[in-house]
């Protein structure tokens, strides 16, 4: 399916839908974004159908911890919210590029308002001898100490998808690197909460990751689908 195409669908889908779940988010502060939670039951690898030209769709279960039990499914249209992406070379010299989207935003669950913060980060899509890209093509990319990876913030802690050992992978069905470009797919898996420390950084150390994932029983299953169309890059170079 083209990107028109998939942009059409997708905004009509969002204008036609009505969202129904057993609890629903607070308004988010940005208007145009539409948020569906849906505290009832999930499954792992639901086959979710990816229409998005501008969001995502995530399932979460969670166990141990404060989360314990809780499921969520996350529906959010992030058209016009340029916030939500960070795409551009901030921290780099050499003309590399990197992309990710970050949106955090508050639901209820259960009648409690919670803040959850999902981090999809794709690393470099364009990087240089001194800074390998992450992210290259389409296809899938495993779970591991680096991106691509997926990040959840609910109940005061931190799930993601680079601690050692987890079963996941992201499918990058579309891949681009240039603005106007589309980066769609899919991901699921496990991913573990995770305690960050400044003074243990490094996901790919063993000695650091004993440190920041030191409960491998606190976890969550989580699947998902994702498409994205990339802005201009942050400032407008």
């Amino acid at each position: 399916m083209s990107y028109r195409s998939r942009r059409n669908l997708a905004v009509t889908w969002a204008l036609g839908l009505a969202l129904t779940c057993l609890s629903c988010s607070a308004e988010p502060e940005d208007k145009a974004a539409d948020t569906s939670v849906d505290a009832g039951a999930t499954k792992k690898d639901t086959g979710l159908t990816n229409n998005w030209a501008q969001g995502y769709t995530i399932d979460l279960t969670f166990h141990g911890g404060p989360a314990d039990g809780k499921k969520l499914r996350l529906e959010r249209d992030l058209f016009g919210i340029t916030t939500a992406f960070s795409f551009g070379s901030t921290h780099y010299t050499q003309g590399e590029v990197g992309f990710a989207m970050t949106d955090t935003l508050q639901v209820d669950v259960e009648g409690i308002q919670s803040q959850v913060e999902i981090i999809l980060n794709f690393g470099l899509v364009v990087g240089s001898s001194a800074n390998p890209v992450s992210t290259d093509k389409a296809g899938k990319y495993p779970f591991s100490c680096k991106p691509p990876m997926v990040r959840i913030f609910f109940k005061g802690f931190w799930f993601r998808s680079t601690c050692a050992g987890l079963t996941g992978n992201f499918d990058i069905t579309d891949y681009a690197n240039t603005t106007g470009g589309t980066m769609a797919g899919k991901f699921s898996g496990r991913i573990q909460a995770h305690f960050p420390d400044t003074t243990y950084p490094d996901d790919c150390n063993a000695s650091h990751i004993a440190k920041t994932c030191k409960k491998p029983d606190w976890y969550a299953d989580v699947d998902g689908v994702f498409g994205f169309t990339l802005p201009p890059k942050d400032g407008g170079k």
